[in-house]
């Protein structure tokens, strides 16, 4: 028998066991690519980073924010929906009650007076003091409504992120304690902005009654140097300290960490922590525009032309109107707009956190450790290692009889 030397008819040689040989390098086609994925290491597939509920757990994109802002509605409508609608009832009640009794009453003396030709009595000038004083108590109330349902609706965000939907009673429970600091942190800055203010028109005031016309110029320049100083000084300090409520709320820190950990997050990250913020805010400042604009023109002609001949008792009525249509359709519209640049906080406040502290390391550690059935403390409290709160069941032991023997 001849060997495989290519002669015709030869017989291929096989090993002495009667195996046939190896095949030879390239025989069967092409070797596997260096990248493919092999069995034991190697370069792997890219996959996707785990997304066990609101949010993939991995620093996110402008996109990736914006989308989960508007989803944190339909993913739990029941609680953020209702805690929102609630707070901006509540608002509205203010505002109509205010405008009732003290804005409608205090225009409409102006006009009785503007057609009379009368002098203002001290009795209207107090009026019209009370009337500003309570549309800048709404205002402040406002501010207030809008802390708080950012720290409720952060709680919402973080808990959504790891897969969990908690109804609106389960959610108050975890924000318990907190309220009240969310509450003290919104009358602090609504105090310190009146302060300010207070000291500025001050100081404007007495230039220009003890300097004459000289003192009233350099008046109108402070006022101007001032305003504009003012808006940047705030704007800057806003963005430092925008996600105290979420760190108040979430880390359930006091409230100077919180501060402190606003600052430091946002370290870095302000323009983007910024324009997130502010491109959300036109985006929805729009499109309640578009809803309250039209009503509240309707509003105005259908009022006034209701009472043709009484000009003073038709504009009474057109205030009083627009003021009542105004409130509801901006509680409608707020309890939507709110949540949305709640959550646009809440979002920016975990993303920073994954990005400068790993901390989608933590909460999938957190999730993989829950579909385990073992479950961890807190994993969003900064000062706390996620720890088993409760082990595994054992497995159960074999019988002696059961044990396998060599």
């Amino acid at each position: 028998m001849s060997d495989s030397t290519g002669t015709p008819g030869a017989t291929p040689w096989q090993s002495p066991s009667g195996s046939p040989r190896p095949p030879e390098f390239g025989e069967f086609g092409a070797p596997p690519p260096l990248d493919a994925p092999q069995a034991f290491g190697g370069p792997q597939p890219w996959m996707p980073p785990p997304k066990p509920g609101l949010i993939p757990l991995a620093p996110m994109t402008l996109g990736s924010i914006l989308g989960a802002s508007f989803r944190v509605l339909r993913r739990n409508p029941r609680p953020v929906v209702g805690i929102s609608a609630i707070v901006h009832v509540v608002i509205a009640a203010a505002t109509i009650l205010t405008t009732t009794l003290f804005a409608v009453n205090t225009i409409t003396d102006a006009l009785k007076q503007l057609a009379s030709g009368t002098a203002t009595t001290p009795g209207e000038l107090g009026n019209l003091l009370t009337a500003d004083l309570a549309e800048f108590a709404i205002v402040g109330l406002g501010f207030v409504g809008a802390v708080f349902l950012q720290g409720i609706i952060s709680l919402e965000v973080a808990r959504g992120t790891v897969g969990e939907r908690l109804p609106l009673r389960a959610l108050l429970g975890r924000a318990r304690g907190r309220i009240l600091v969310l509450i003290g942190w919104s009358l602090a800055i609504v105090g310190v902005i009146v302060v300010t203010v207070g000291i500025l028109i001050f100081v404007i005031a007495i230039l220009a009654v003890s300097a004459g016309g000289a003192g009233a110029g350099f008046a109108v320049l402070i006022l101007v140097v001032g305003f504009l100083g003012g808006a940047v000084l705030t704007v800057w300090l806003a963005t430092k300290l925008s996600l105290v409520p979420s760190a108040l709320v979430i880390e359930r820190m006091t409230l100077g960490r919180a501060m402190r950990r606003s600052w430091s997050l946002v370290k870095g990250y302000f323009w983007r922590t910024f324009g997130i913020q502010v491109l959300v805010s036109l985006m929805l400042s729009i499109a309640a525009s578009v809803v309250q604009t039209p009503v509240s023109i309707i509003g105005e002609l259908l009022a006034l032309s209701s009472n043709p001949t009484n000009p003073v008792q038709a504009v009474n009525s057109a205030l009083t109107g627009i003021a009542v249509v105004s409130a509801l359709v901006g509680a409608l519209v707020g309890t939507v707009t709110s949540i949305v640049t709640s959550s646009t906080s809440a979002l920016v406040y975990i993303d920073l956190r994954i990005r400068k502290e790993g901390l989608d390391l933590r909460l999938m550690q957190f999730v993989d450790a829950r579909q385990a059935g073992v479950t961890l403390s807190d994993p969003y409290l900064l000062d706390e290692v996620p720890v088993a709160l409760a082990a595994p069941p054992a497995p159960p032991a074999l019988p002696y009889d059961s044990v396998p023997t060599a």
